[in-house]
Order: structure tokens, then sequence, then C-alpha cells
């Protein structure tokens, strides 16, 4: 039976997967990414770094601003060169990472894109759940549903849908951020100085710029494993410079402006109250009072929530489906669920030994790897349609996103995995960028090193709440500049192994 044509229709839900979209299907515009990418960044997740750099690190408003533009440059500048992989391939971001890692190889990169768009869409759906409960004073499990049955909706619905919601969401966005802009810059502190004293300062005011610049690094690059998800519809003939400016700029104008935005909010705001501050209690604190700012700030939180987070569970769900080994050998799918799961317990080990907070009981540790390789293992060795991945993930998300009424842990562990995420796909896109031959093996061995060899490279400079390398121990001046040097690494390292 021949697949529908979907065409460029909102209302029919998307029937393709990680099929090759071919050139009846082709449709839409380069500009059509400077929307897309406009919306979901008009989101409180860019809010909240902003806030982190300030109010965590202790960066100056003027140290954090230089920062976190310099960050959001190099992201952004990766997004735009990944989203050229689309119209080119035709595939989701994931599925072209298998032409340069191999079906077997691309297995872990898959598992932690997979991971990581469940970890984002259970954070920011706290945020926007906190936000709809004050707004209509719901209980926070309830406002928990109304907020997941909106956005496993829309990522059901698939790619039309998303690119829609999110030329309508930026519009939105943009008159609400508008409005607290005008109250958070009258009153922002300009001349605020580094704050020795915040709860993660370290390394002087050079410090704090480049952990701000991580910050946005860290938060930018984080959708380049998603990119192509939302431009393999449009012609292959679209001009790449076209599709790299827009890609560029409408991430880099509303993720920068709303970070710049963050960091203003939390000069506003006296106390160290704002450093474990969701965005929802952030907006609070910024109007002082003022309950129609209040009512705005909580609705732009709300927006800002679905119009990220539609996209988080969209490509976490094909990620999902990528990560799918065709063979269901079930020694491939336990090896990698072990691994997945000896991954959490370092981590987790490793969290304890610089952070008090985070020493969890044996018992626990033990409960986490085993939830995390369980997962890994299920998707590797059963597979879904895209509309029933896009639910699973929606529901898991959901599911963990019941911890979120306090405040303070969500703070914590938005930052923390704000510093994670980046650990793994820096140097994969330095991988996917630096790699020339995009055929088709089953592991490719040159892939795997240069980022293992990336990830590894970036160890010694991580300057993080969970762990801290020895570079980054005897130079803290210096900041966390893992990030980069991952990237860095892996992209020369595949550049010399592949010749």
């Amino acid at each position: 039976m021949a697949t529908p044509v979907y065409g460029s229709s909102v209302t029919t839900v998307e029937p393709y997967a990680l099929d090759r979209i071919d050139d009846r299907e082709r449709h839409g515009h380069p500009r059509d990414l400077f929307a897309l990418w406009f919306g979901a960044n008009a989101e409180t997740a860019n809010f909240a770094v902003g806030i982190l750099a300030v109010a965590l690190y202790g960066a100056s408003l003027r140290g954090a601003i230089l920062g976190l533009i310099i960050g959001s440059i190099f992201g952004y500048t990766i997004v735009a060169l990944a989203s050229l992989d689309g119209p080119k391939y035709g595939f989701p971001q994931m599925v072209f990472s298998r032409r340069v890692f191999g079906t077997d190889g691309n297995a872990m990169p898959a598992i932690l894109c997979f991971l990581a768009g469940v970890g984002w869409f259970s954070i920011s759906t706290v945020f926007g759940s906190q936000a709809v409960a004050q707004l209509f004073h719901l209980p926070y499990d309830v406002a928990l549903a109304a907020m997941l049955v909106v956005q496993i909706a829309i990522a059901v619905y698939g790619y039309n849908a998303i690119h829609a919601f999110e030329r309508v969401s930026g519009i939105v966005s943009i008159a609400g951020y508008g409005t607290i802009a005008i109250v958070a810059i009258v009153h922002a502190n300009i001349s605020a100085p580094f704050n020795p004293h915040a709860p993660l300062a370290a390394g002087g005011v050079i410090g704090s710029i480049a952990f701000s610049a991580s910050l946005a690094f860290a938060y930018s690059v984080g959708w380049a494993p998603s990119a192509s998800d939302y431009s393999r519809y449009l012609p292959a003939s679209s001009s790449p410079r076209s599709i790299a400016l827009n890609a560029f700029s409408g991430g880099f104008l509303p993720s920068t402006t709303l970070m710049i935005l963050g960091a203003a909010a939390a000069t506003v705001v006296s106390g160290s109250g704002i450093a474990s501050a969701t965005p929802a209690d952030t907006m609070a604190l910024v109007a002082g009072g003022n309950p129609w700012l209040a009512i705005v700030g909580l609705t732009t939180v709300m927006i800002g929530t679905l119009s990220g987070n539609i996209m988080n569970l969209y490509s976490g769900a094909l990620s999902a489906l990528v990560a799918y080994d065709p063979l269901r050998r079930f020694g491939f799918a336990l090896a990698v669920g072990g691994g997945m799961a000896a991954l959490t317990i370092i981590c987790l080990l490793l969290a304890g030994t610089t952070d008090p907070t985070s020493r969890f009981p044996a018992f626990v540790i033990a409960l986490a790897a085993l939830a995390v390789g369980g997962l890994s293992f299920v998707a590797v060795h059963w597979t879904l349609l895209r509309w029933q991945a896009a639910l699973a993930v929606g529901l898991l998300g959901g599911v963990l996103a019941l911890i979120g009424t306090d405040a303070t842990a969500t703070a914590h562990i938005f930052g923390n995995f704000l510093s994670l995420l980046s650990t793994w796909a820096a140097p994969w896109a330095g991988v996917v960028i630096g790699t020339v031959d995009t055929s088709v093996k089953r592991t490719n061995r040159a892939a795997v090193i240069a980022w293992v060899g990336g990830i590894a490279a970036g160890v010694p400079f991580w300057q993080q709440s969970w762990f801290v390398g020895p570079i980054a121990a005897a130079h803290p001046q210096i900041g966390d500049i893992s990030y980069f040097v991952g990237f860095a690494v892996a992209l020369v390292l595949i550049r010399v192994l592949r010749g």
C-alpha cells in the first residue's frame, strides 16, 4: 500500500519516520527555518541559562552578556551546518549520523540523543507546568497533565504541525518577553560586578565569562543532533547559504536575547533565592507584586515551554527509533544497555566527589542504572511507529516531571543537565561536521575513536558542580572550556584518521 501524500498539511499525521523524504514530498522554503528556530528558542530554557550565569556562577551582567554571545555564536554555527544535511540527504539527523558512525557505531549517540530528548522534555515540562499551576491556580499534577496532552498531540501530528506552531508561538513570545524586557532592563543593575559568593562562582571575572559561554554553547549545540529533523522536507535545490543563515539567525537572535534578559532579571531581584528559582518563580519575583506583569510572565513561560518541548519530544522519539537494531540481536542490545548502565553509575559516583548534595545512596544509583540501562535495551531491541514513539517518550518524560515540585532541586538538576549535555553532543558534532565520506558501514571505527577521544579530551577541563577535572582545578580562572575542547579535538581527530 502506497504511503499517502503528506505535503504541507497541518491536520494530517506525518506518515514518515526514518524514511528518506522523496521529491514529491519536498516543500517549504529556507526562510521557514528562521520561523521554526525562532519559535523554538523564544522559550523558557534560554531565560534560565541567563539566570544561572549570574545567580549561580556569579558573572557580572556585562561579563555574562559577553560570554553568552560567544557561546551562542559557536553553538548556532554548528546547528546551521548540521541543518544542511536535511535537504541534501532527506533524513533525520540521527539517521545521517548512522551514515557517519555506522549502524552499530551509532547506537550510543542515538541512545544519548534519545535520553537527552527525554531529559530536556521532562525538565522543561516542570517549568511549564509550574507556570500553568500558578497562572490558573491548579494542582501541579493537573497542570502537568494539561501540558502533556498539548505537547504530545503536536508531536504526534509531526513535522508540519510543529513548523506551524513555532510560527505562532514565536510571535506570542515576542510580545510576552518584550513586556518583561522593559521591566528587567529598566531596573537591571548594568554595573553589577562579579559575585565571588555565588553558589558555584570560581575563577574570578574571566572564569565567569567562560562559564557563561559554556552554558550558552551547551544549550545551543544541544540542538545539533536534531537539526536536520526540521529541514529534511526542504527541496534538495534549496540554497545552502540561505538554509545556514536562516537556521543560525532564527536560533541565535531569540536565544541570546532571552539569555541576556535572564541575566538582567537576575540582577533585578536581590538575595540568593534567584539562584534556585525556576523561571515561573523568577517571573513572579521580577513582577514585584504587579499582577498583570505576573500573568504576562507566566503565560510567556507556558508558551515558551510548549515551543521548545514539542521539538524535544519529536526528536527524542526519532532518536529512539534510530537506535533500534533491525537484526534484533539480544546480545547487542544487552551490551548497549549495560554500557549505558555503567555510564550512569560512573556519572553518579563522580557527582558526589565535589557536590555534597549529590552523594546518592547505593540503592538510588542502582535503580538509576537499571532504569537507564533497561530503557536503552528496550530502545535497541524493540521499535514502534513514529507517533507511538512520540507518545511513549512524552509519557516517560511526564513521569519524570512528577518530581518537579521542588524548585531548588529542579534548578540544580537543570544546571547539571546543561553541563553534561555537550559532553557527548559537542564531540559528536565535531565528528559529523568533519566527516567527508558518509558511506554506510556496520561500525566506522575512525568516527567512534574521534568521538570518544573528544569526550576524553574534554574531561580534564570539566569544572562542574558534579566533577572538576585536574586542569580546571589547577587553573580555575579559565572556567569550563571542556565543550570547546571536546568539539575541536573530535574535529581534528576525524580529519586525521580519515586522511
